[in-house]
């Protein structure tokens, strides 16, 4: 898979964004099975960089992505 699509997986995941080389790579949202998602960019199927991740609560926290790792987030507030 090269340039932009979804692609949707049995768990009911689903990616929607760019792919490379089969890979999600590129900018992206990634929604988990229990409707929490991730927004932003990706690296050979790895978070990677500034982007959001919102909660099943609807909370949206951003920072830096590393794979795994997600050191110093920070909430949102609507005021």
């Amino acid at each position: 898979m090269n340039g932009r699509g979804a692609l949707q997986h049995p768990s009911g995941a689903l990616y929607e964004g760019e792919f490379k080389d089969n890979m999600y790579h590129g900018t992206g949202t990634y929604t988990f099975p229990d409707g929490s998602s991730y927004k932003g960019p990706f690296n050979k199927n790895r978070l990677e960089g500034e982007g959001a991740f919102t909660n099943t609560q609807g909370l949206v926290w951003t920072g830096e992505f590393h794979g795994k790792a997600a050191l110093g987030l920070k909430m949102q507030h609507n005021i």
